[in-house]
């Protein structure tokens, strides 16, 4: 989408028949809201994020990314001039998308490009930056971390993540103690270690069921002795009520 001289702020919609994923991109200006019906993933140089449907992905200005759907949907994407946001602190996160987010999003998405700028028009894209700024942030991004090591162990756990991996295992493996790893590991991801094996399980699995895979298949391969303690953490980290609203939610 190309940035509008009569509007500030620029909402679109993108409707995908089946799963799909775009090239590397960044908006130098923009802040970005994307939201889907859908399971979305967003990734960068320093993480993952993972928005179940009834969320999206925020990503600031200057921040390279990609953009992965993990199965049909609709993708609504806001972009925001830098200075219209607020709270702004240079990371991607994922938020909750609030009934009023939504319908202004649906709104905004309706309106022309080169339409007037005024009326109710006006109101609507005046509100929905500072309403998104107000979203509440969840805790079901997945940081990674700058050293090289513990970058590979990360990534390498993050492809076949395990609900019970042991703190100790990894101290071993980086010939640390587990207090000097567990210092290491926060400052390098900005979480704990459990927290951050929490957010990998959630993160596969998310993308894993939007894929179609069974939920006592994917509960089984994350460590989880039934698929109830899956669908505990799903419903936890990602505030649905269900796994079901988790993985969809109707537009």
């Amino acid at each position: 989408m190309a940035p509008s001289a009569k509007f500030a702020v620029i909402v679109a919609e993108e409707s995908h028949a089946s799963a799909w994923s775009g090239l590397e991109q960044v908006q130098p200006e923009y802040d970005i809201l994307y939201a889907s019906s859908s399971v979305l993933s967003s990734g960068t140089v320093g993480g993952r994020w993972i928005a179940p449907a009834a969320c999206g992905i925020f990503v600031p200005a200057g921040v390279a990314h990609t953009l992965e759907l993990s199965s049909a949907g609709c993708v609504t994407c806001a972009l925001i001039p830098r200075s219209d946001s607020e709270n702004a602190d240079g990371t991607c996160r994922v938020i909750g998308i609030s009934d009023l987010v939504r319908e202004l999003l649906d709104a905004a998405a309706k309106l022309p490009l080169d339409g007037p700028e005024k009326g109710r028009d006006r109101l609507v894209l005046d509100l929905l930056p500072l309403e998104i700024a107000r979203a509440a942030s969840l805790p079901i991004g997945l940081p990674m971390p700058a050293d090289p090591h513990l970058a590979r162990k990360c990534t390498d756990f993050a492809s076949m993540p395990h609900s019970d991996m042991s703190i100790d295992r990894w101290a071993a493996d980086l010939s640390m103690s587990r207090r000097r790893f567990t210092s290491f590991f926060r400052r390098e991801t900005g979480v704990a270690f459990k927290a951050w094996v929490r957010q990998a399980c959630f993160a596969i699995a998310m993308v894993r069921l939007a894929k179609g895979d069974s939920l006592g298949l994917v509960a089984a391969s994350c460590g989880y002795s039934s698929p109830a303690g899956l669908c505990t953490l799903i419903k936890r980290l990602s505030g649905a009520a269900s796994v079901r609203r988790a993985l969809r939610t109707a537009r």
